[in-house]
C-alpha cells in the first residue's frame, strides 16, 4: 500500500512560517468595545481609525487593522446585516476617505509587512477598454484603479446571481498536497503482479 505525506501549501511570496510573526506589523490600538449598541459602533471604528492613522504611513497595514478579515470593523460588525448597516453609514464613508488619503501618500509599490496576492479575471474587451480609458483620465494605473473599485461597497442589486456551478479554481492554495511515496514492492498496475 502506498504511503502518503501531507504538507501545507503556502504562496511563494509568503514568509517562512517561523518568521511570519516577526514580519507582521501590528499597530498598538485598543481592542474595540463590541458591547456598544449598533448605532454607536461607527464612532468606535473612527476613534480607533484615528489612532491607527497616526501610527502608520502604509495603507496596507491600516486596511488590515481596520477593514481586514480580523480587523476592527469585522470585530464590531460580525454579521452580514451589521456589515451592510455600517457600509451604509457616513462613518464608513469617512473610513474610506482615510484609506484613500493613505493610498495617495503611500509611494511604495507593495508592502514588505504583508505578502501580496495576484488574481486573474476574465472580462470583455469593452470593459477592459473602459477601465484603461478611466485610468488614463485619472492618471492612475489600471491596477490602482481596480484596487480603488474593489475597496468600495457594492450593493447587492448590482451583483449578478450565479448561474450553474462556480467556474475557475478557488483562490489561494488548494489545500494540502499529498506526496505519494511508492516503493517497487507495493507498486502495481491492473495488469501487473506485485514484484517478489
Amino acid at each position: 500500500m502506498a504511503q502518503t505525506e501531507t504538507t501545507d501549501l503556502r504562496y511563494a511570496s509568503d514568509p517562512d512560517p517561523e518568521q511570519a510573526e516577526q514580519i507582521a506589523v501590528r499597530l498598538n490600538i485598543a481592542a474595540p468595545n463590541c458591547q456598544l449598541p449598533l448605532e454607536q459602533r461607527g464612532q468606535e471604528v473612527l476613534r480607533l481609525a484615528q489612532v491607527a492613522f497616526a501610527q502608520t504611513g502604509t495603507w496596507v497595514v491600516f486596511y488590515r487593522e481596520m477593514l481586514g478579515a480580523n480587523g476592527v470593523v469585522r470585530q464590531l460588525y460580525s454579521t452580514p446585516e451589521e456589515m451592510r448597516y455600517f457600509e451604509d453609514s457616513s462613518d464608513f464613508a469617512e473610513l474610506q476617505e482615510m484609506v484613500a488619503a493613505m493610498r495617495s501618500q503611500d509611494a511604495s509599490k507593495g508592502d514588505a509587512t504583508e505578502p501580496e496576492r495576484m488574481i486573474t479575471i476574465r472580462l470583455p474587451k469593452s470593459l477592459h477598454d473602459a477601465l484603461r480609458i478611466e485610468s488614463e483620465e485619472m492618471n492612475l494605473s489600471i491596477n490602482k484603479l481596480c484596487i480603488s473599485k474593489l475597496l468600495q461597497r457594492i450593493e447587492s442589486r448590482f451583483i449578478p446571481i450565479q448561474q450553474g456551478r462556480r467556474r475557475g479554481r478557488r483562490p489561494g492554495p488548494q489545500g494540502p498536497r499529498k506526496k505519494v511515496v511508492a516503493t517497487l514492492e507495493t507498486h502495481t498496475t491492473p495488469d501487473q503482479q506485485p514484484l517478489p
